[in-house]
């Protein structure tokens, strides 16, 4: 950390320089004597925190220079004091306008001076200290974030495995039917004929290849990819529906959809079909913790518009308005699957709501249609 804060001091006389670097001594001080070599040091070094800048030079004046260095996403927070003879009102207004924090009259009072750039500086100190603050805060924010998003997609796959088991459940019983009756035959000494065991290894060929298609929708599913498309939404729906229709199935939750859809939607369907995972894994895992009697899902979908509703009791009235914040959720054990949800539905220029009904929760995505 710097122990002396940096004034540039601007003049193109080298006296009043002389002066000012005597004055300001206790501080560490760069000087130019015309408003070019101001900017280029200004833009090179990294550490200014103030520049005494008078307003009477050739070919540039000290407007001109603060203007520029105003303009300049590098140099637009250094404060700038105008330290000039040009003492007529209009002067100093035109200072301000240009940018100036601060007007000094020369001749001026040393203590007074002294006095100006103290404060100045003083206040360049706060604004630097809340900056890195700033900067600090932000770099916290995005390391959560990506926690955040690390955490739901774990939580996901867990959930996409399970779905996966369920689907695997009653191929890997039959195969294992197959065997054991065909193992039963030849310990009996009954070969089966070539029909028959052509029938066998084609019925396990169809069951392995079934379960081959289930790991290759995994994998499609959380595939990177940053394409935006024209898609169906309730294409996507099924799609979705096939992974989790074996555990839904076990857990006796009936689903029902209907559709009038002519028009696509353009946006990542990838990631939209995470959001529709993510609001059936969250009913589902509400059904499961209020032991819902009869639990359904009824999914209607219009152009750039999808609603799911459930009748699992609804959202909690106290959680309502904060159902999409990080580690709130309406039940499930992390509470993070909404809260993506709602940063990629937006993402993809839609918008995203709850609200209770009758007998559970409604879910609505509505996609917004650009006009040229």
């Amino acid at each position: 950390m710097r122990s002396k804060q940096t004034i540039l001091i601007v003049d193109d006389i080298k006296e009043n320089i002389d002066v000012l670097v005597e004055l300001l001594k206790k501080f560490d001080v760069i000087t130019a004597l015309d408003g070019q070599s101001a900017i280029d040091i200004a833009l090179q070094e990294e550490n200014i925190d103030l520049v005494l800048l008078d307003i009477m030079m050739p070919k540039m004046n000290g407007f001109e220079v603060c203007k520029i260095l105003k303009q300049n996403p590098k140099t637009t927070n250094i404060p700038i004091i105008f330290l000039s003879a040009k003492d007529k009102r209009q002067d100093i207004e035109k200072g301000f306008e240009a940018g100036g924090v601060d007007y000094i009259v020369k001749p001026f009072n040393p203590n007074e001076l002294l006095s100006r750039v103290g404060t100045h500086l003083e206040l360049r100190g706060y604004q630097k200290d809340l900056e890195a603050r700033v900067k600090e805060e932000i770099k916290k924010n995005l390391d959560k974030e990506q926690m955040i998003h690390q955490q739901a997609k774990q939580a996901a796959i867990g959930e996409l495995l399970m779905h996966i088991a369920h689907q695997w459940k009653q191929p890997l019983s039959t195969l294992g039917s197959i065997n054991i009756l065909n193992k039963a035959r030849v310990e009996e000494g009954v070969l089966p004929t070539l029909e028959e065991f052509k029938k066998s290894v084609e019925k396990s060929e169809e069951l392995i290849m079934f379960m081959s298609d289930t790991i290759e929708t995994f994998k499609n599913f959380y595939k990177p990819s940053n394409e935006n498309e024209n898609y169906f939404i309730y294409e996507c729906v099924l799609n979705i529906l096939s992974i989790v229709e074996a555990t839904f199935y076990f857990d006796n939750i009936h689903i029902y959809i209907t559709f009038i859809e002519e028009e696509q939607t353009y946006g990542n369907v990838n990631e939209f079909s995470q959001v529709i995972f993510s609001i059936l894994s969250n009913a589902r895992e509400v059904f499961r913790l209020r032991k819902t009697e009869k639990p359904e899902i009824h999914i209607r979908i219009e152009n750039q518009k999808i609603s799911i509703r459930d009748n699992g009791g609804g959202i909690d009235a106290l959680l309502i308005d904060s159902i999409f914040l990080p580690y709130i959720g309406s039940g499930n054990s992390t509470g993070i699957g909404l809260y993506l949800a709602k940063n990629i539905v937006e993402k993809n220029n839609g918008i995203i709501t709850a609200a209770n009904t009758e007998d559970g929760a409604i879910f609505t995505i509505e996609f917004i249609t650009w006009m040229d």
